[in-house]
C-alpha cells in the first residue's frame, strides 16, 4: 500500500470530458491553495471535513481531490435533496468549509466558498501558504464520510479512512488490470451514492477519463453520452441499467458497443440484464459487484457473462467471491460459522463507524468466534447469503424477514422467482398486513409488449414456489418509485398498499 491516499500524479492523470477541459492538476492545487490559505487557524491539530454541494459536473470531482490534497475529508451533499437534510448534515459534521454553487443560498454559520472563487484560474500557485504544505492523507485519516439512509429515518455517516479507500483502489488495479487500457467512464451514480467514490477510484486505478452525467436519470441523455464520448467503463445501479438497455432496444441508432466494462451494484438484478447487454455490446463484459457502503464501497465481485450455465441450472444471479484482500464468515443465527447465515466481512476496509453514533457503531460490530485468542472485529452486512459452488449468494435482509402462516420469509426470494418468468423485467415483492393476516405484494414492470397476465404469473409462480409464498397482491406498474440511491423504494411500495 502507497503511504497516502494520492499523489501528485495520480491526480493529473485524470481528465475530465463534459466541457471542463480547464480542470486540470493545477486547477486542482489552486482549489487546495485557497482551502488552506481560508483554513481556521487550529487546522493542523485536528482534521477537519469539507461538505460539497455542487450540481453534478466535474468541479464536484475535482473538489473532492482539492480537499484530500489539502487533507481534509469530505462529507459529500446533494442539491436535489431538501435543503434541511443537507443543513441538518452540516450542522451534525461541523465542517471547516462548505463548498457550493455561485447560486447557493444557505442559512449556516460555517463560511461558504463558492465554485468560481475556488477555481478561479488566474491565481498562480504557489509553494507554501502562511506556513502550510500541501500533504496527502496518510492511510489513518479519513478520506470522505457518507450519509446513508438508515432503518430509523435517521441518516448514518459511515466513516472511511485513506487507508481503506487505497485498500479499495489497490484491489481495483489487480481485479480490474485486462481493462488497464480503457479510456473513458461515465459516472451516473448519484454523488452521495459510494458507486461515485467507486468510479474514482477505477479512475485513479487507471488513468481513466471521468464524465459526469449531469441528468443521471434521464437515460436518453445517458445514451448520448456513451455514444457521443464512446464511454467504455460504466457501472451504475440495476435500475439504471435495466432503463438504458430497455430503452436502446427501442431506440432506432442506439448503440452501446463502446462498452468494454459493465459492472453493476447496489441491488439485486435479472440475469435478462446480462444477456441483454451481451446482444447489445458484443464486446462487453459484465460484473457484479457487492457491498455495503460500510466495507468501502465492494466486498465481492464476480463476472457474469460467462457464467450463464447458471441461469440454465435456474440459478439467481450470484454477488460472487470476497476480494482477495477481505476474508468473510457466514454465522446462522446462534452465532456458528455456516454455509447460511448473515454475511460478515473483516479486512482492512471497514469503516471506523457511524459518525458521531457510538452505539450504532458497537452493534455493527462482532468479535469473529473463529478467533479464540485474539480479537478480531466483522462488520454484520445484515444481508443473509449462502454458499453454493464456490459463490455466494444473498437470500435476503435480516430486517427484510417476514412471517407469513408462521413460516419465515425472504421477500427477495419471490422477487427472483418472478424476475425468471418470461415477459417479466425487473419486479419488487413487499410484505403488508401484520400478525395473523400478514400478506405479500409484488410489483411487477412487464417488459414491452410482453403478453403477460397476473393470472399467468400466479399459474407459473404456484409451480415454483410454496403456497405460503405465492403474493396475495399483484400490481403492474410502468416505473417503480426510486430512493436517493436510485434503487427501488420499497417503503414507498409498502405504503401504496396499506
Amino acid at each position: 500500500m502507497q503511504n497516502s491516499i494520492l499523489s501528485n500524479s495520480e491526480f493529473s492523470q485524470i481528465k475530465y470530458f463534459d466541457n471542463s477541459s480547464h480542470l486540470d492538476q493545477q486547477s486542482i492545487f489552486t482549489c487546495a491553495q485557497k482551502l488552506l490559505e481560508n483554513s481556521p487557524p487550529h487546522i493542523n491539530e485536528i482534521q477537519q471535513g469539507v461538505c460539497i454541494l455542487m450540481s453534478r459536473g466535474a468541479h464536484y470531482i475535482a473538489s473532492i481531490f482539492a480537499a484530500w490534497h489539502a487533507g481534509f475529508y469530505v462529507v459529500p451533499l446533494n442539491t436535489s435533496w431538501p435543503i434541511q437534510k443537507n443543513l441538518d448534515i452540516i450542522e451534525r459534521t461541523k465542517p471547516a468549509f462548505i463548498l457550493a454553487d455561485d447560486e447557493t443560498k444557505l442559512q449556516t454559520d460555517f463560511p461558504v466558498l463558492s465554485k468560481t472563487f475556488l477555481f478561479d484560474d488566474t491565481l498562480l500557485i504557489k509553494h507554501k501558504f502562511n506556513g502550510l504544505a500541501f500533504g496527502s492523507l496518510p492511510p489513518s485519516e479519513i478520506a470522505y464520510v457518507i450519509f446513508t439512509s438508515g432503518s430509523t429515518g435517521e441518516p448514518k455517516g459511515v466513516v472511511i479512512t485513506a487507508g481503506a479507500f487505497r485498500s479499495y483502489i489497490d484491489w481495483t488495479k489487480n481485479f480490474f488490470k485486462d481493462y488497464s487500457s480503457s479510456q473513458r467512464l461515465l459516472l451516473t451514480s448519484e454523488l452521495t451514492f459510494d458507486i461515485t467514490m467507486g468510479d474514482i477510484a477505477f479512475a485513479l486505478a487507471f488513468g481513466t477519463d471521468i464524465g459526469v452525467a449531469q441528468h443521471n436519470s434521464n437515460i436518453p441523455s445517458i445514451l448520448a453520452m456513451i455514444m457521443k464520448h464512446q464511454i467504455d467503463v460504466l457501472y451504475s445501479v440495476p435500475t439504471t441499467h435495466l432503463a438504458l438497455v430497455r430503452f436502446a432496444k427501442q431506440k432506432k441508432g442506439a448503440d452501446l458497443s463502446s462498452l468494454d466494462l459493465v459492472l453493476s451494484g447496489g441491488d439485486r438484478f435479472p440475469w435478462q440484464l446480462v444477456t441483454d447487454y451481451m446482444s447489445l455490446s458484443a464486446r462487453s463484459h459484465f460484473y457484479n459487484v457487492y457491498g455495503p457502503t460500510e466495507v468501502t464501497i465492494n466486498c465481492f465481485a464476480t463476472r457474469l457473462d460467462d457464467k450463464l450455465e447458471l441461469l440454465d441450472l435456474g440459478k439467481p444471479v450470484p454477488i460472487g467471491m470476497c476480494f482477495n484482500t477481505l476474508d468473510y464468515v457466514l454465522l446462522d443465527d446462534k452465532g456458528v460459522p455456516s454455509d447460511e447465515g448473515e454475511l460478515c466481512v473483516t479486512g482492512p476496509q471497514m469503516m471506523l463507524g457511524y459518525h458521531g453514533d457510538g452505539d450504532r457503531t458497537l452493534d455493527a460490530f462482532i468479535n469473529d468466534p473463529r478467533l479464540t485468542f485474539a480479537t478480531r472485529i466483522l462488520y454484520r452486512t445484515g444481508d443473509i447469503c449462502y454458499k453454493d459452488g464456490g459463490l455466494i449468494y444473498i437470500k435476503g435482509r435480516i430486517d427484510g424477514l417476514v412471517k407469513i402462516r408462521g413460516y419465515r420469509i425472504h421477500p427477495d426470494e419471490v422477487s427472483k422467482s418472478l424476475d425468471a418468468i418470461k415477459g417479466v423485467d425487473v419486479s419488487a415483492v413487499v410484505p403488508y398486513g401484520s400478525q395473523s393476516k400478514a400478506a405479500l405484494a409484488a410489483f411487477v414492470r412487464k417488459e414491452r409488449n410482453a403478453d403477460l397476465s397476473k393470472n399467468r404469473i400466479l399459474e407459473i409462480l404456484h409451480d415454483q414456489l410454496p403456497i405460503y409464498m405465492i403474493p396475495s397482491y399483484i400490481d403492474f406498474v410502468e416505473e417503480f418509485p426510486l430512493n436517493q440511491s436510485g434503487k427501488i423504494d420499497k417503503k414507498k411500495l409498502e405504503d401504496e398498499i396499506k
